[in-house]
């Protein structure tokens, strides 16, 4: 079993950065200057004290899902996540392929997210239709159909390492 790293492009990397301070500067500075006392009222707190920590929450929960490797073993391809690994059968995966960025035309993200700390959820396209996507770029893709219908969208850092590893697991 090899682990396939899932590294950021520098997309994610940028909009992982930005939108963080964004927060920081719109919404907590403001919040925690507001009070000319200086303290917040934990028995009777307003929406504003309320919200950074909600959006703190937000951060952490999508930092937690995001994928940051995957591997095949013992039938199965584990995507690997702070939180939770994700499991999945390979005994229902038709093919597995490379698919570069012009061939993931007008992708809509339906459920997810889109770009801080990558692209994972439910997308959608006119070639593959729906797909879960455990992606952190989106230059180069793999691609594995599913005998649902549903396929399922990585981004190794070596797409073709991963592919091979694929087609010797599925020659055993």
């Amino acid at each position: 079993m090899n682990r396939h790293k899932a590294s950021m492009d520098r997309t994610t990397k940028t909009l992982t950065i930005l939108v963080p301070l964004l927060l920081f500067f719109t919404v907590f500075i403001p919040s925690f200057t507001k009070n000319t006392s200086g303290s917040i009222d934990f028995l009777n707190p307003s929406p504003v004290d309320v919200f950074p920590f909600g959006l703190i929450l937000i951060l952490v929960i999508t930092y937690g899902f995001s994928p940051k490797a995957y591997a095949l073993e013992d039938r199965q391809l584990i995507i690997y996540r702070p939180f939770h690994r994700k499991f999945y059968s390979t005994t229902d995966m038709k093919t597995v392929s490379i698919v570069g960025k012009k061939d993931m035309p007008r992708s809509i993200r339906v459920f997810g997210v889109g770009g801080l700390f990558g692209y994972f959820g439910l997308f959608r396209n006119s070639r593959y239709g729906t797909m879960i996507w455990y992606a952190t770029r989106r230059d180069q893709f793999v691609v594995i159909e599913r005998s649902n219908g549903r396929g399922i969208v990585l981004t190794p850092d070596d797409p073709n390492s991963f592919v091979s590893e694929w087609n010797e697991t599925k020659s055993r």
